[in-house]
């Protein structure tokens, strides 16, 4: 017989056709299952959580060595050229000038380098510099919201924890929109409370060297692990003809008791805010005059506890009910997620920071040095920390003093030597920009945009200042037209011929800089 017709090929054909069709089937039926689980609402998903960003290309730091190196004879003019502008009787005894090739550190020109002054803001540079060196320029700070419990139909049987990164740049927008994510995922009802976790950096807390007139303003924000808005509270009172003003606030939960007249348009504005008992709200009184609404800032004095009301009012506002109350307490462990939130870049942060001379930014990313290095991002662990970096990276510590990460204190001391380590540090660090972009470009943007330079040296100049009272600073980079980048750093304290003339002759100095 054909091999072809025997009865038992036939079987095999028919058993692996079964086979076939079975297999068939099976792919069918996944198939179906897997369109059903895409295609039906989620409801009972909360989970929020933003993609992780791809890793960016960091650049080398060719560009440093653009330029012709200096001749002595070159080296020499233009130290000879320094001095005498240095010289000059704007600049007291307590000075200190600092100018270097960014290139290999070499001293162009220094006067009294190693004497200890108060910096003012240009201490943000050494922070910027240990928190580079803690976390890495591509760290991004994580707020998140999780929980004990798990949803059950559209009600959380249990409670839910703000937990702060420490991302400086959290603002009150971004957490509605975690509400909004919350809800889309079905949330309407939550049975326990509501809780802001700032753990990562101990107890809200300022330094205790500032002045105590300061701490009502936004600048002086308390640190905490989870601030909203800077720390800070913003009151927009409109004025209405013939009425009181009204008084919104944000972000929300905070309580406020306000009587605002509103005056003619050419009235006084007499207009005080001040903290009720405990710290338990504001009081706002007083006048303003007819016109366009007016907005105001005061520091939030507890910025965890707040942040912990802020989303509980955040949630009810978008009509999710709340059993429970706000308050500040530790995540528990484990839990589950429910949103995700990422910073920018630290680098991006940084240079917000410098354009901005934001003070809130600057003790945030100090207390980030001390949690990466201890677990406990308190004030003393931090600046313990900042110590030693800048000890392991040979910068010089002799006469500095380290009070705080922003320079508000009238404790801090730096030398024009420390600074420019700082400088070099950051000078050399591989990022996806050359560093000398995380800082404006003084007489055109951020706090240095005052600064008058020649037209020649406009583009060419990028710094941070710094200014308290009787202390004025700035720092930074020339790139100059023929020499490559160039390290710069001018500290004043004290000086007896105004401040304008101290300026001045800083600004002479940096056209010269730049023109070599």
């Amino acid at each position: 017989m054909d091999a072809r017709l025997r009865p038992e090929r036939w079987r095999r054909r028919r058993a692996t056709r079964a086979r076939r069709i079975g297999l068939l089937l099976i792919a069918v039926i996944a198939l179906a299952l897997l369109a059903v689980l895409i295609l039906r609402p989620h409801h009972h998903t909360l989970v929020a959580v933003e993609q992780s960003p791809a890793p960016r290309t960091h650049k080398q730091t060719a560009w440093l060595h653009a330029g012709a190196a200096w001749t002595p004879a070159q080296a020499q003019r233009l130290h000879a050229q320094l001095a005498g502008l240095a010289g000059n009787v704007a600049f007291p005894a307590s000075t200190g000038i600092l100018v270097l090739d960014g290139r290999d550190g070499r001293v162009l020109y220094g006067l009294n380098g190693k004497l200890p002054l108060v910096p003012g803001s240009t201490i943000k540079l050494i922070t910027a510099a240990a928190a580079l060196g803690a976390l890495g320029p591509d760290h991004r700070f994580m707020t998140s919201i999780v929980s004990d419990a798990a949803l059950d139909g559209t009600a959380l049987q249990g409670s839910i924890w703000l937990v702060g990164g420490g991302d400086p740049e959290l603002t009150s927008d971004e957490l509605r929109a975690g509400v909004h994510e919350l809800q889309r995922g079905g949330l309407e009802t939550i049975t326990g409370n509501v809780y802001a976790d700032g753990s990562r950096y101990g107890r809200d807390e300022v330094s205790p060297s500032w002045q105590s007139d300061d701490l009502q303003y936004g600048w002086a924000a308390p640190a905490s692990a989870i601030s909203i808005d800077g720390g800070s509270v913003q009151f927009t009172i409109t004025p209405h003809a013939g009425s009181e003003a009204t008084v919104a606030v944000d972000p929300p939960g905070q309580r406020v008791i306000a009587s605002v007249d509103t005056g003619s348009a050419d009235a006084d504005n007499t207009l005080r805010i001040d903290l009720l008992p405990n710290d338990s709200g504001y009081e706002v009184r007083g006048q303003i005059p007819y016109g366009a609404a007016q907005k105001y800032w005061r520091a939030v004095p507890h910025p965890t506890q707040a942040a912990a009301v802020s989303l509980f009012s955040m949630l009810r506002l978008a009509g999710v009910e709340v059993s429970g109350t706000a308050s500040e307490g530790t995540a528990p462990s484990p839990s589950s997620t429910l949103w995700e939130h990422r910073s920018r870049t630290l680098d991006r942060v940084i240079q917000q920071m410098f354009f901005l001379s934001d003070n809130h930014y600057a003790e945030e990313l100090l207390r980030a040095v001390g949690w990466q290095a201890t677990g406990l991002g308190d004030l003393h662990n931090s600046l313990t920390a900042e110590r030693a970096f800048m000890q392991a990276n040979d910068i010089p510590m002799q006469g500095v003093v380290l009070a705080d990460g922003s320079g508000l204190s009238a404790q801090n001391r730096v030398t024009a030597q420390s600074l420019a380590a700082s400088l070099h540090y950051l000078l050399n660090e591989p990022l996806a920009e050359p560093p000398f972009t995380l800082l404006p470009r003084a007489g055109i943007e951020g706090t240095v945009r005052v600064r008058d330079l020649a037209p020649e040296a406009k583009g060419r100049v990028f710094a941070k200042d710094g200014y308290i009272e009787g202390a004025s600073a700035i720092a930074g980079y020339v790139l100059t037209a023929h020499h490559g980048p160039v390290i710069f750093v001018f500290l004043v304290n004290d000086w007896e011929h105004g401040l304008d003339a101290v300026w001045a002759n800083e600004d002479a100095m940096l056209d010269l800089i730049a023109q070599n």
